[in-house]
């Protein structure tokens, strides 16, 4: 169990930095743009650390190998839902939120792979649903009165948590069927061939593109960014593949990032955030607990 914990919360911490390097990313250049370039950059980095040490004996199971393209395409999909929440903002509500993606997966895992579900495990998908609901702001504000009130980021963020959801969910089976390094490796080329799509996409619509990459690769939150983010990418992939729960357990531990995102937003951007709006994503953080430990 300790490994487990350890890739959980190591995972955790990393993807609490990479929050804080991507919000301020996001601030100097287009959230997709950014979403490009982060996830992009991070294949190449596992690609090297592939060639360099996995072991020369690869499992190619052909249901792995699906389960990780589509996992690593829903996990594409996640982050620039994502990006676009933080730029959005606030920070720490949106990570919150956006943390709940363990409830999903769980869906998943029942739904799909038939995994059984304990009354623990109910009652904490009810505390994230009602967790993201708070969170959300829409039982508090039915009309925004000033651009920086919208609930834009925060419901940018729940599509984020059911892609996540999804994409950990067949990410599992994924490592199960092929060992984390393959997996990892067919799922961070996936997500780079969504990727560069959109950035062809971003080709066309963005005129200054030059002067923007020039400016991205020039920025230090860039490096910062996809550091973070792979290295969480691969702690969590590392603990998939020993954790006997079907990966609940190290998933619902990295989801906790959110409360040092949180402290760090606080510390760094001197957010505000309304009491019963963090109440709500610590709720359903809370909710995440209690499916992972039951």
């Amino acid at each position: 169990m300790l490994p487990i914990i350890l890739t959980g919360i190591g995972t955790a911490t990393v993807w609490s930095l990479a929050d804080i390097f991507i919000a301020q990313l996001t601030k100097r250049i287009k959230p997709n743009f950014a979403a490009v370039l982060v996830n992009s950059l991070g294949a190449p980095l596992f690609t090297l650390y592939y060639l360099l040490f996995a072991p020369e004996t690869i499992n190619l199971a052909l249901a792995g190998m699906w389960y990780s393209v589509v996992a690593g395409t829903f996990i594409a999909i996640a982050a620039i839902f994502f990006f676009i929440g933080l730029h959005q903002g606030p920070v720490g509500i949106v990570s919150a939120i956006s943390s709940t993606y363990p409830a999903v997966t769980l869906v998943i895992a029942v739904g799909i792979f038939g995994v059984s579900v304990s009354i623990q495990q109910m009652i904490g998908i009810g505390f994230v649903v009602i967790g993201v609901t708070i969170a959300s702001g829409l039982l508090t504000r039915t009309k925004p009165k000033l651009a920086e009130e919208s609930n834009v980021g925060p419901l940018i963020a729940i599509l984020a948590a059911v892609c996540w959801g999804v994409g950990y969910g067949l990410l599992a089976e994924g490592v199960k069927a092929l060992g984390w390094q393959v997996a990892t490796l067919i799922q961070v080329w996936s997500w780079t061939v969504c990727y560069l799509l959109l950035g062809l996409t971003t080709l066309r619509q963005n005129k200054l593109i030059k002067t923007s990459l020039r400016a991205a690769l020039t920025n230090p939150f860039l490096l910062g960014a996809v550091l973070m983010q792979q290295a969480g990418a691969t702690l969590l992939n590392i603990g998939l593949s020993i954790d006997q729960a079907g990966g609940s357990i190290v998933v619902a531990l990295s989801a906790c990032y959110p409360i040092l995102t949180s402290i760090l937003a606080f510390i760094y951007f001197k957010e505000r955030v309304s009491p019963i709006a963090l109440a709500g994503g610590l709720l359903g953080i809370v909710g995440i607990v209690a499916i992972s430990v039951s």
